[in-house]
This record gives C-alpha cells, structure tokens and sequence, in this order.
C-alpha cells in the first residue's frame, strides 16, 4: 500500500511534491524531487541533495495517505495570496469572545483574559480597577500581548494549534462613554447577566486594546506576519526549523 501510494505520487503527481519541496524544504527550485519514504506521521522528500520530512496534519489512520496528502496540500496551495489568509485570520478571530491578555507589573509578566468586544479593528474589555491586569496596562500601555489560540480539541496537532497573537497598545477609555460600551456588551453577550452586576460596580472601566505587529500561525510551517490584521508578509515565512 505504501510503496504503491510513493509511486502514484512520484509518477503522477510532482507539481504537489515541488510545492511540498518550496514550503517545507525551503527548496526555492526543486530537482529530482520525489517522496522516498512515507508514514503515518508524514513523508519523507529528497530533491538532489536535500532531504526532509513533512508531517500530516493528523496520523494517518487505515491507511488513507490519499486523504492525508490532500488535505497537507490543500492547506499550502493558498499560502500566497494574502486576501485570503487576511479573510483567514478575521474568521479566527470572529470565533471568540474573550483574549488573553500579557502585561508587565513592577517587571513582573501578569497572564490574563477578558471578554471583548471588536470595533474598528480595536477591542475593548471591562476591567476592575482592582484587578493586578488593569494596574499593569496603566502601567505600561505599551508593553501589552493579545493572544488567541484555537480549543486542544479541535486541534489537529496539539503542537501545531491555529493561533493569533499581536503586540498591542491599552488606553483607557473616558468615562463619558463607559454606558455606551457597556451597552455594547450587553447587545453582544444577552445572556451574560453579570453584566447586570458589573456596569453598576465603579471599579470596572473600558479599554481599548489595539493590536499592531502581530503573527497568525496556521501550523506546521505556516506563520504570517501582520499588522494588525493586514498580513505584511508576502507568503508564508517558509519553514525555519532546522533537523537536528
């Protein structure tokens, strides 16, 4: 089954294994390149002088490589055209609700999360005055990480999870306009009745979170850089682990 399924390829289908030669090989142009070896985990290419290994995006399983191979291909055969990595990135982004936040206190990082909601590219978030987080954006409003990251269980690889994250900037929003966010949360999030609580608590304020330089990564060698959510990179950064 193996050794037919290297066959098939090598014979019928080189255009994929040049594409897997430039995005994983880091071979700008392919030669003599051919699958050597094939497992559950992934695929062994040679193109002259150069060897490496390309993992799956899930093991195989019952020997379905066609599946395995296809679905590889399929996620790096639109890795430069920037619209639809950008569309890409904005849907990711469009399945949560809240984002962890990375701040510094006294030189000390600080890990948390808030819900938020988006407008004009920024988010705001409610936070307590009291709260460490919201001490340490003050703090350093431009020293600030937002992070988004897909659910383990929807991963395909707990080591290759679709993840965002961007440096960013925190100011706090004029308390003129606190019932105006805070109606915007309640449109957004009905069913969350701590909003009832928490807008008549004079310890929460809003901030406005702006994200800047940033990454999107869609797994294995697949990483753009951005700005904000424009993607400044012109494909794909290709592949740049080195195998020991």
């Amino acid at each position: 089954m193996v050794q037919k399924a290297i066959e098939h390829m090598n014979s019928g289908h080189l255009d994929v294994i040049i594409a897997f030669c430039k995005k994983f090989g880091g071979v700008e142009n392919p030669t003599n390149a051919k699958i050597t070896n094939m497992n559950e985990e992934g695929l062994n290419i040679k193109s002259d002088d150069v060897e490496f290994f390309v993992p799956f995006l899930q093991k195989v399983e019952n020997n379905n490589y066609k599946d395995a191979i296809i679905k590889l291909y399929s996620s790096i055969k639109d890795d430069t055209n920037n619209d639809k990595i950008e569309r890409s990135l904005a849907e990711f982004i469009d399945t949560f609700s809240s984002v962890i936040i990375s701040s510094i206190k006294d030189g000390q990082a600080i890990s948390s999360y808030a819900p938020f909601i988006k407008e004009n590219g920024d988010f705001y978030i409610c936070v307590s005055s009291v709260a460490k987080h919201y001490e340490a954006m003050l703090e350093n409003p431009n020293n600030i990480s937002i992070f988004f990251i897909q659910d383990e269980k929807d991963a395909s690889s707990l080591f290759a999870r679709v993840r965002a994250s961007f440096e960013a900037s925190a100011e706090l929003v004029d308390d003129k306009f606190r019932n105006e966010y805070f109606a915007k949360f309640e449109a957004t999030y009905p069913n969350e009745s701590a909003l009832s609580f928490i807008k008549n608590m004079q310890d929460f304020h809003i901030i406005r979170l702006t994200p800047k330089k940033g990454r999107f990564v869609k797994g294995f060698g697949a990483a753009y850089d951005t700005n904000g959510f424009k993607i400044t990179s012109k494909g794909r950064v290709n592949n740049p682990h080195i195998k020991k």
